[in-house]
């Protein structure tokens, strides 16, 4: 069972194998170099020790940190990473101090002291410390502090590199088949239930409209998806809204999130739900009334549900 700690001192672990980074979305690169660090410590009969950091340092360090949405949570992260196999993660506080500490003395301090590292499996591009340091800076580093080094990647994967800003602008482009490519599953949001203006069920779609859990999390782009639904220990197949509603609510409405859920007839309220946005259908549109509405929510349906059956989320009917 994977250990996690969010203070380094006194860490131990066996022969530690070790790689580090944000690991925002643990992507399909993400998850081959911690297949290379898992492989690692079973050769040498060593602990998978992956290092990663909280918050963001763009948060930190006020680089346009207003823009930046992240792929995964915090939790998210450290379940994908658990997932993955790994035996330890170290969960390090990022702070100013932290930043300015120059790659050599964090090597030092951090990775050969604290950590007690026997092998660094570091990414092709990964930058460490303050300014950085060459991959044969570090090479010499590790020969004279007792540790092995190799450098991973990069990966190809259907002919494009994963990475985390490549997702994130498939995100916002409200490409969520493209980014699932990427990320090796569908993109989720998670959050709470609330209520809603119940107009929904005066069409014939009543929603549960979702209050994300965390502000920093990327909400896909405006438009309608087809979803898979998880909410009370059950998956479901769903149509989900992102957006203003411009048919119904005034012009400049803050972005909702709702999601009409198949085969579910339950009201539930503050209950905790997940979805996993499998394609966007169409845009947001503002229609003339309800009716018009109403009708292109039946196409909606009717296309939503085709996607959904090719890809497994709902049983094809008999």
């Amino acid at each position: 069972m994977v250990k996690v700690k969010s203070d380094i001192e006194g860490f131990q672990a066996t022969r530690p194998v070790l790689t580090m980074g944000m690991f925002d979305g643990v992507h399909k690169g993400h998850r081959a170099l911690l297949s290379a660090v898992t492989q690692k410590a079973r050769e040498t009969g060593g602990e998978s020790v992956v290092l990663t950091f909280w918050p963001h340092p763009r948060v930190v360090l006020g680089h346009d940190s207003d823009k930046l949405r992240l792929l995964t949570t915090l939790h998210e992260k450290t379940r994908l990473l658990s997932e993955a196999g790994i035996d330890h993660i170290i969960i390090l506080p990022f702070t100013k101090e932290f930043a300015s500490l120059p790659a050599r003395d964090f090597i030092r301090e951090y990775l050969v002291q604290k950590i007690g590292v026997k092998h660094l499996v570091a990414g092709y591009n990964h930058r460490f410390g303050h300014g950085g340091i060459s991959q044969e800076e570090l090479r010499h580093i590790a020969q004279h502090s007792g540790f092995e080094v190799e450098f991973f990647g990069p990966v190809i994967s259907d002919g494009m590199k994963p990475s985390s800003t490549a997702i994130r602008q498939f995100i916002k482009d409200g490409d969520v088949w493209e980014a699932s490519r990427l990320l090796g599953r569908y993109y989720s949001l998670k959050g709470r239930i609330v209520g809603g203006k119940k107009l929904g069920r005066k069409l014939g779609y009543p929603t549960a409209n979702i209050e994300m859990d965390d502000p920093l999390k990327l909400i896909p782009h405006d438009g309608v998806y087809a979803c898979k639904v998880h909410l009370l220990g059950k998956n479901y197949g769903g149509m989900l809204n992102v957006g203003s509603r411009p048919t119904v609510d005034e012009e400049n409405s803050p972005r909702s999130l709702e999601v009409h859920i198949f085969d579910f007839q339950k009201e539930v309220y503050a209950e905790e739900i997940r979805v996993e946005f499998v394609k966007r259908i169409r845009p947001e549109i503002k229609f003339p009334g309800l009716e018009a509405l109403k009708e292109r929510l039946l196409q909606d349906e009717t296309e939503i549900k085709k996607v959904l059956r090719e890809e497994g989320v709902i049983t094809p009917q008999p």
